[in-house]
């Protein structure tokens, strides 16, 4: 089944005309059949899974690959965990953050967090005493619905992220630093309840 949600499909593999430069960021495809570039927390689940055989036509499971991060877990008050990575992303080369996630029964949401180093630190500085929240640097979010029944493709235009800490930064994405950090949050659909998908295609695009 497949779903369309606002934003038009990114294949992901466009070249600009003069450079001939890929107009893409991978953050992970799995395809290595490893998730050693994120780290997991509190009750989250990792495993790689491969992924599943398509019975008609379907555009997204097709350029998924062979292999897909799967997430589990379970909780007592809405909140799972997460996974975190980092990277050093320039935002003003990319207008859009997209991700395939295969949903089943189990529903719930995500949400995705960039890290941006405003003070051009090389790292982002938190307060171990705040619940490590950032001191000196954006942090900019948004949610989106895990749906079941097969592989959804979203593309965030990154202006639909919110600044999760206002007066923090410059609270300006894309005005100073690049992006060092994303984390990739799972919250449960009830508030005893748990989660059970699969991520894939990870990536900024044009």
């Amino acid at each position: 089944m497949k779903k369309w949600l606002a934003g038009v499909m990114m294949l992901g593999f466009l070249a600009t005309s003069a450079f001939g430069v890929l107009t893409f960021y991978l953050v992970d495809n799995f395809d290595d059949g490893t998730f050693s570039k994120w780290a997991p927390f509190d009750n989250v689940k990792l495993s790689i899974m491969k992924n599943p055989k398509a019975d008609k036509r379907d555009l997204v499971l097709e350029s998924c690959g062979e292999y897909a991060l799967k997430v589990s877990g379970a909780t007592k008050n809405w909140y799972i965990g997460g996974i975190s990575t980092s990277f050093s992303v320039d935002p003003n080369n990319y207008s859009r953050l997209q991700l395939d996630v295969l949903g089943s029964k189990e529903q719930g949401k995500i949400k995705i967090e960039l890290y941006e180093d405003d003070d051009k630190s090389g790292e982002i500085e938190q307060d171990p005493d705040n619940g490590w929240k950032p001191t000196k640097d954006d942090i900019w979010s948004v949610e989106i619905p895990i749906l079941k029944d097969g592989y959804t493709r979203y593309s965030i235009p990154l202006t639909a992220f919110s600044d999760t800490n206002p007066g923090v930064g410059n609270d300006k994405l894309g005005g100073a630093g690049p992006l060092l950090k994303m984390q990739v949050i799972f919250i449960a659909n009830k508030q005893e309840g748990s989660i059970d998908c699969a991520v894939d295609n990870i990536m900024f695009t044009y």
